[in-house]
């Protein structure tokens, strides 16, 4: 009876007719239609891929360890909870907020959520609202019994919001009020919801307008404060015409800036102001629909619906858009890929590369270049959702 060598294995190939999966000549390798279960080896073996089985009753979902400490987060229900991995036993950080697709970085050393209910944050002893309201308009009345030293004209008043931290809201609308010669008025403030909010900064303009400057801050127990002069006013207000930051998928910190994606539209906060943002200007207009966001060195990978886009360039104001020659890619399937889970030639000096899945893998490097792993084996891939992760030198994805 005839004895067949069978050659190392190289995966698997959807594409190719059947005469083509075995390659002969001074390197044989042979491909497989299909491989379920199993796992190839970098030398071409096939081994039996481990079981597994069920290690808890709870439905967590989005779960993610931080690389800070370890910490394992995740979306229970409606709730964000902590989670200990050893005995998959839980704590609700905040209840009933947890709606939609929830995603996790790390910020200044601690953790950062988004979903569709708002941004929240984890410092390892609390979790908080991430972002500030803009507060209403303040209500300006004149005093007419009370003897002050402004000077008769207009004056413009705007307010904001202080937390424990020092992070400033955006400044309310601004509040116009005419007074008369050595009068003074009274600023009503509004009521404040947010327990984390410790102070309120008033900002007023000179006589007859002018820049609108700050005047003093106020513990968020004060009601009302009492305007005589506008002698002593400090620095300008920064907070103009910014509003909260946006929502959406595809967090990340790019230059400086938290990033998001809402359908086909790529917003950017403020630099170093990372729950503020100037809707005006920080934004990029994409033609479709966004499936993933990855930033790398030279500028951020963009998933679209039947495509990917590079937008190079490391300033919102000259950034370029590259169409790829890629596949459509799976949503939601892209990660960064560290140097040592890719060659030298691909990192690029140690850079970060973005991965996703389309018809089999996609690496798109540092630099904006774009490899295609198995442009030559794989097709028919489609899947409405995918998710990426590294797990013992392999990269898994689920789809759905």
């Amino acid at each position: 009876m005839a004895v067949k060598k069978i050659p190392p294995f190289m995966g698997m190939d959807n594409l190719r007719e059947d005469a083509a999966l075995e390659v002969g000549g001074n390197s044989p390798h042979l491909f497989v239609r299909d491989a379920v279960n199993i796992n190839f080896t970098e030398t071409g073996r096939v081994e039996m891929r481990a079981g597994i089985s069920k290690i808890t009753d709870s439905a967590f979902e989005y779960m993610w360890q931080s690389p800070l400490h370890g910490d394992c987060f995740a979306k229970l229900d409606h709730d964000w909870v902590k989670v200990d991995p050893q005995d998959w036993s839980f704590k609700v950080l905040i209840q009933d907020i947890a709606q939609g697709r929830v995603e996790h970085i790390v910020l200044n050393n601690r953790v950062l959520m988004c979903c569709e209910t708002g941004l929240y944050v984890y410092d390892g002893i609390e979790a908080r609202t991430f972002t500030i309201d803009t507060p209403a308009a303040p209500i300006l009345n004149q005093v007419s019994h009370y003897s002050g030293g402004l000077s008769a004209g207009t004056y413009a008043v705007a307010i904001s919001w202080v937390n424990a931290n020092g992070m400033e809201s955006a400044l309310s609308e601004l509040t116009n009020l005419t007074v008369s010669e050595n009068s003074a008025f009274e600023i009503v403030l509004p009521y404040c919801f947010d327990r984390n909010v410790s102070h309120v900064k008033l900002y007023i303009t000179d006589h007859e307008g002018g820049e609108l400057l700050e005047y003093e801050s106020l513990e968020i127990t004060n009601t009302s404060a009492m305007i005589t002069s506008v002698q002593d006013l400090s620095r300008s207000a920064a907070n103009r015409h910014l509003t909260p930051m946006r929502l959406g998928h595809s967090l990340a910190v790019w230059r400086g800036r938290l990033m998001v994606a809402d359908r086909n539209v790529l917003y950017f906060s403020e630099p170093m102001n990372y729950h503020l943002i100037d809707s005006r200007f920080n934004f990029v207009q994409f033609p479709q629909r966004i499936r993933f966001a990855i930033p790398v060195d030279a500028g951020i990978w963009v998933g679209q619906q039947d495509h990917v886009v590079f937008l190079r360039g490391n300033d919102l104001k000259g950034m370029v858009m590259e169409r790829k020659a890629s596949q459509a890619p799976v949503p939601h399937s892209a990660m960064l890929l560290s140097s040592k889970d890719v060659s030298a030639e691909l990192s690029q000096g140690g850079l970060l590369s973005a991965l996703w899945l389309a018809n089999g893998y996609v690496i798109g490097t540092a630099s904006g270049q774009i490899v295609e792993l198995h442009r030559q084996n794989l097709k028919q891939i489609h899947a409405e959702y995918g998710q990426s992760v590294g797990l013992g030198g392999r990269i898994l994805t689920l789809v759905s």
